[in-house]
């Protein structure tokens, strides 16, 4: 198990895409857990991709989906107060 090439990766995957991810040019390392095989292969890019990138557009798009939902509801919220004529105190 010392051939471990530096710029690969090792993941866990499923039984019905071992034959998928072979064709690939990733090999089975070992046993994983139920229903998977340890396997090891190329690093998309060649490089590895930082997971703080994903989170963040992630966590940037749900914001931001937030904010228009709060916009949408305070639209619907506010246009009946809007179209009634006000009274003015006698």
């Amino acid at each position: 198990m010392q051939d471990f090439a530096m710029d690969h990766v090792r993941s866990f995957i499923a039984r019905p895409r071992v034959a998928e991810m072979q064709a690939r040019g990733w090999r089975i390392v070992g046993p994983g857990e139920e229903g998977s095989l340890l396997m090891e292969g190329p690093q998309p890019g060649g490089r590895p991709e930082p997971v703080g990138l994903f989170v963040g557009d992630l966590f940037d798009e749900m914001i931001a989906r937030a904010l228009a939902r709060a916009d949408a509801a305070d639209a619907m919220t506010a246009a009946p107060h809007e179209a009634r004529p006000h009274r003015r105190a006698a």
